[in-house]
């Protein structure tokens, strides 16, 4: 199966809708997401092991997010894998172009 981008419509309907999301980091480390339907996103777990408010929204490609004290926002893309789970990948200001 090719890699999939989820729209932000179905991310927004299917994923960020008050359902709780169990997610794994890199290095296997885990930590629970509730995203509230009013935009509102709370975190437990993971490395501080308490629970951290916060705020999601989604945009044009996928969805942000600002967790804690963070200053900034984070954006994501979220990629279907062939389980059905999502990869939700951090998107940066700016982007390698490869040509041959």
């Amino acid at each position: 199966m090719a890699a999939e981008l989820v729209s932000p419509d179905e991310l927004k309907s299917g994923w960020l809708d008050g359902r709780t999301v169990t997610t794994t980091g890199p290095r296997g480390g885990t930590s629970t997401l509730v995203f509230g339907a009013d935009g509102k996103v709370t975190r437990s777990g993971g490395r501080a092991g308490s629970a951290t408010g916060g705020a999601w929204r989604v945009d044009e490609d996928g969805f942000c997010m600002t967790l804690g004290s963070a200053r900034r926002e984070s954006c994501y893309l979220a990629i279907r894998t062939a389980d059905g789970a999502l990869k939700v990948v951090r998107r940066q200001a700016s982007a390698f172009t490869w040509r041959r």
